[in-house]
């Protein structure tokens, strides 16, 4: 299974976030601790104050109902029967607050002593303004007595709320310390994790980067002879140094091409010094020989010994540099007219040439060499109807170059590259080739089924 490339920023991101989500939640849960216990006293002092506001009532009805008895006034009626009523909606609303089942029971015996209480205060106004005796005590006495009762009732439900109150206050503040305590775990456990995701990742990326820069300096000093540096993270640095040794590779595989292409200018460079022993004395001999030949009238000794000065000249041109196929193509034609004087008619020489591609260069010599070794070891020894046939055409965006004959064809044991002495010619152009055309040229050896050999040669086309 191939693993998932993750970046370093896309590490840090996921690293960071996961902290910050667990420091919200410890924050966020931390809110809800506050808002609850908040919540909680506020509901405490709503139930004092409404307690509170319903024993204020009760009592404005019992001071009302004395100043009543004392002044036989009926102005304290109505103060008697809202008192009473206030404190009937406050005990309801109270009920409504969905209160402990204890206090819901409690509030209930409360509305039903009110209403006696009403009934009973009603029962005295009502005899002490009608008679001037005191007939109404009785009923006083029974709605003091009941007056008693609610307060009672009052005071018993004010016992439950303080201990239900107190005792979930009580619980909350013992989760708020188990929480606390939690928090500061949480805390420290952050603190942990994000030192250690710090040194870890840190350490792996300095040691990645250390291995990257030791293989850098010995590659400055020129020590090629480096391991390639192994990575096993999958973000920038294994791409880096993947690069890197990528890098490292090609240097040497150039190193190495530079230097095989030093041994072939060199070789060639000594094989051109050979041919070039005081040209100048040579081509001046060559003219005086071509003019002695046309004193004496042998015209062909002359077309000979200028096809021999020009195909020298051509040999002494710096052997690494490129041409034009035309020039290498004349020359070719210099090489064959040579030959033609030796073998006479018992060689033809036929040509297929695409002249628009004339203009491409080629590495010099490349192609008299091929020819030479078909006159050389194909046709050495033929009596009569020899034949090569040089062939340039178009195939693609390449160039296709044929050279065949009707000699001998190649040795079952004929292997280029085994670079025998006598195909040098032959492996310096292929080396050259490769050289010249970065590996993009190729060239290929048949024997072909009607008898001779066909060496074809593929190259780019280069302007």
């Amino acid at each position: 299974m191939k693993n998932k490339f993750i970046s370093i920023n896309e590490k840090l991101i996921v690293s960071y976030l996961l902290i910050l989500i667990l420091l919200a939640w410890v924050a966020l849960y931390s809110l809800y601790t506050i808002n609850r216990i908040s919540n909680e006293y506020n509901h405490f002092i709503e139930d004092i104050s409404m307690l509170n506001n319903i024993k204020s009532s009760i009592t404005s009805s019992k001071i009302a109902l004395d100043n009543l008895l004392l002044t036989r006034s009926t102005n304290y009626i109505d103060t008697i029967y809202s008192s009473i009523n206030s404190a009937s909606f406050a005990i309801k609303d109270f009920k409504n607050e969905n209160p402990p089942i204890e206090v819901f029971n409690a509030c209930t015996d409360l509305q039903k002593l009110l209403s006696n209480y009403e009934k009973y205060c009603e029962g005295t106004f009502r005899v002490a303004l009608s008679t001037a005796d005191e007939r109404y005590i009785r009923n006083y006495n029974n709605a003091l007595k009941v007056y008693n009762y609610i307060l009672e009732g009052l005071d018993e439900i004010n016992n439950h709320i303080y201990e239900n109150r107190f005792k979930n206050y009580s619980l909350i503040l013992q989760h708020n310390s188990n929480f606390s305590k939690t928090i500061l775990f949480i805390f420290a456990l952050s603190i942990f994790l994000s030192i250690l995701f710090v040194f870890i990742f840190s350490s792996k990326l300095i040691k990645n980067i250390k291995k990257i820069t030791k293989n850098a300096l010995e590659i400055s000093k020129g020590n090629f002879k480096v391991e390639n540096i192994q990575v096993h993270s999958q973000d920038e640095i294994s791409i880096l140094s993947n690069t890197f040794n990528l890098m490292v590779e090609k240097i040497k595989n150039l190193m190495r091409e530079v230097k095989r292409k030093t041994e072939l200018e060199k070789e060639a460079q000594f094989l051109a010094l050979q041919s070039q022993i005081n040209p100048h004395f040579l081509f001046n001999t060559l003219n005086v020989i071509a003019k002695t030949s046309i004193l004496e009238g042998a015209d062909e000794t002359c077309d000979l010994i200028e096809s021999l000065s020009d195909f020298l000249r051509y040999t002494l041109r710096n052997p690494s540099s490129q041409v034009k196929l035309l020039d290498e193509i004349e020359y070719l034609r210099e090489y064959i007219s040579i030959q033609k004087t030796r073998f006479s008619d018992r060689v033809q020489f036929i040509e297929n040439i695409d002249e628009n591609l004339l203009n491409y260069k080629i590495p010099l010599l490349s192609l008299q060499p091929i020819v030479e070794n078909a006159f050389k070891h194909g046709l050495e020894g033929k009596e009569e109807g020899g034949k090569i046939v040089f062939t340039l055409t178009e195939k693609g965006n390449y160039i296709l170059i044929k050279i065949e004959d009707n000699g001998k064809g190649f040795s079952h044991d004929y292997h280029i590259k085994s670079k025998p002495s006598s195909s040098i010619g032959l492996h310096n152009v292929i080396e050259r080739l490769k050289l010249f055309y970065k590996n993009k040229g190729l060239l290929f050896f048949y024997n072909q089924s009607s008898g001779g050999a066909m060496i074809k040669i593929i190259i780019p086309k280069v302007e």
